[in-house]
């Protein structure tokens, strides 16, 4: 749990800190002390209903402040000492829920476990309801009497972990919010463009331009077409497909780019067409798609479809679609109806083996002869597995198969694959396809200011859209080493993300490095993030640098001496925000 400072009331000032050191790792979690020096004259000098309250800190991206009240909060609660926690609502514009608990602590304690468990409850912060706490937190006669009170000074510990699920220990509630991967809508988006496409299909009338490497990366049998020994045409030629329609062409693409199928519009023979692109899935070996048909058409079993479907399941060994299909003929009045269709001629014909293991079924005295209700608590047929797309074009990247451009980082030779880079990066596209157009696929565009493990991280981030892994990188047996190698390929990742527009990746870059914020550090990390518009980062140094001891240990340093020469603008944003503290306090 992360320590997130000090307040100081009373005679004592600000005037000194516990030995624990302050860090603003950002965590959904953390705790923050109240030191109470001169409680007798704190007692006397604010009655019932006036308080104490703490400086500003923050916990998972929220500040919050502590009321501690000598005298109670209200006449009722006068023989007590109350305690509130409040959320500030400009930092939380939704409701924040989260678990607190109040204790006194030892200040001499170094280390102090937190108080909070699963047992405690989850309170809900909003704009409405931005306090809560306990009227009668302690008697005060019991608090005078308590070892506690030590020197007329106490120290008030307030723990809190936030979560943005009710479920305890959730982690989801960082500093900086990374979004979604949007890699489906940036290969969708260049299909729709046509940008880069090297290859062509005509089926009747209609020509469809793609891109070779996103479909090897997706088919093996695609895989086999456009780059292995079976490779058909070049860039100037086309591919004639004669067993597909069109429609089934279109939806297979925009499957392969984006990893969904599109809106299937709503006609009398829908089924038929989820049938012919489950047929073409297939054929072309996409198993996830395959298994997105499947658990389509088990939602149009019926008595006019089951045999035909049946059939197509056994031909194709969709073993979750036939079992619903043999589910449904389970039903005695279903099967009556398909008998009465002919559906049962259509399977002896045409698929005679799953006929006869529907005989089978149905005969075998442990086979139930059903009535047509369905239980709720039964599995699914078809299970559709997540998207595998990152671990595709991962694939593609590491087998070097039909790459078209060659990067040189420091004399390193990089090859990668043109279409992939530009749907991913903005600046990219211009360089590899815009008017900022670089080389051919037989030169080599030479990579300044960067180094190449900081490239092949790039380049991993762009194929995979994963959180890089930095800190597993390293092997020394020095703890202190390894952060702050890590910490530094964080920075020149962020650096590397910012200059090819990769928003994702910066802002993972920018939440990694709000973790590693030090008085070593800060006054680096900040002028990083003016430089590069990282607005969070640069607020979370700015936070860390709210308390005294950490801008003494940075001023002691000579990082803001550092800042006045290569980044005075933060100076300002700095002084401001102090003379802003100073106000609150």
């Amino acid at each position: 749990m992360a320590f997130t400072g000090v307040s100081f009331a009373g005679d004592g000032g600000r005037s000194s800190t516990p030995s624990a050191s302050a860090t603003t790792t950002v965590t959904d979690s953390g705790y923050h002390l109240l030191v109470v020096d001169g409680y007798s004259r704190t007692k006397e000098d604010t009655p019932t209903g006036k308080c104490i309250e703490s400086r500003p800190f923050r916990v998972g991206g929220y500040r919050f402040h502590i009321k501690y009240y000598p005298n109670g909060r209200i006449p009722d609660y006068a023989d007590y000492v109350s305690l509130y926690l409040l959320i500030d609502a400009e930092s939380a514009p939704e409701t924040v829920k989260a678990q607190f608990g109040f204790s006194f602590v030892d200040k001499a304690q170094k280390q102090v476990p937190s108080d909070i468990s699963a047992s405690n409850k989850v309170y809900q912060f909003s704009k409405q309801s931005y306090w809560k706490g306990n009227g009668r937190f302690m008697k005060r006669e019991d608090l005078e009497k308590s070892t506690h009170l030590k020197d007329d000074s106490l120290t008030i510990k307030c723990d809190i972990v936030v979560t943005k699920d009710v479920s305890i220990g959730a982690t989801n509630a960082p500093f900086v919010v990374v979004p979604e991967s949007d890699m489906q809508q940036h290969f969708t988006a260049l299909l729709q463009s046509g940008e880069g496409t090297d290859v062509t299909f005509q089926v009747g009338r209609e020509i469809f331009a793609a891109h070779r490497c996103v479909l090897a990366s997706r088919s093996t049998v695609f895989k086999a077409q456009l780059l292995g020994p079976m490779k058909e045409g070049s860039t100037a030629t086309v591919i004639h497909i004669d067993d597909m329609e069109a429609r089934v062409l279109k939806l297979l693409l925009g499957f392969i780019y984006s990893d969904s199928v599109l809106e299937i519009m709503e006609e009398e023979e829908d089924d038929v067409i989820w049938q012919h692109l489950l047929v073409v899935a297939d054929g072309y070996d996409l198993v996830r798609l395959k298994l997105i048909c499947e658990e389509k058409l088990c939602t149009y079993i019926n008595t006019s479809s089951a045999a035909t479907v049946l059939a197509l399941a056994e031909q194709h060994h969709c073993q979750g679609l036939k079992e619903a299909c043999l589910d449904f003929l389970r039903v005695h009045s279903n099967l009556q109806e398909v008998m009465v269709l002919g559906g049962l001629d259509h399977l002896t014909s045409n698929c005679p083996s799953v006929f006869k293991e529907l005989i089978a079924r149905l005969v075998s005295p442990n086979t139930h002869v059903g009535t047509g209700a369905t239980s709720a608590a039964a599995p699914p047929f078809v299970v559709v597995p997540a998207s595998d797309m990152h671990r595709h074009f991962t694939g593609l990247l590491k087998s070097g198969e039909g790459t078209d451009v060659t990067f040189e980082v420091s004399g390193e030779m990089i090859a990668a694959h043109r279409c992939v880079l530009a749907a991913r990066s903005a600046v990219f596209r211009a360089e590899l396809f815009g008017s900022m157009k670089e080389g051919t696929t037989t030169s080599i565009i030479r990579i300044d200011k960067m180094e190449v493990r900081v490239f092949k991280l790039l380049l991993s981030f762009i194929y995979s859209d994963l959180m890089p892994d930095i800190e597993g990188g390293y092997d020394y047996d020095d703890k202190d080493e390894n952060v702050n190698d890590a910490q530094v390929m964080w920075q020149r990742l962020l650096v590397a993300a910012d200059r090819y527009d990769i928003q994702r990746l910066r802002l993972m870059c920018e939440e990694k490095l709000c973790g590693y914020i030090s008085t070593t550090i800060v006054a680096t990390l900040l002028e990083l993030a003016e430089q590069h518009q990282c607005t969070v980062l640069k607020e979370a140094c700015l936070d860390f640098l709210d308390f005294p001891t950490n801008l003494q240990e940075v001023m002691a340093a000579g990082g803001l001496n550092h800042l006045k020469s290569s980044c005075p603008s933060v100076l300002i944003d700095l002084i401001a925000k102090l003379a802003l503290l100073k106000l609150d306090n």
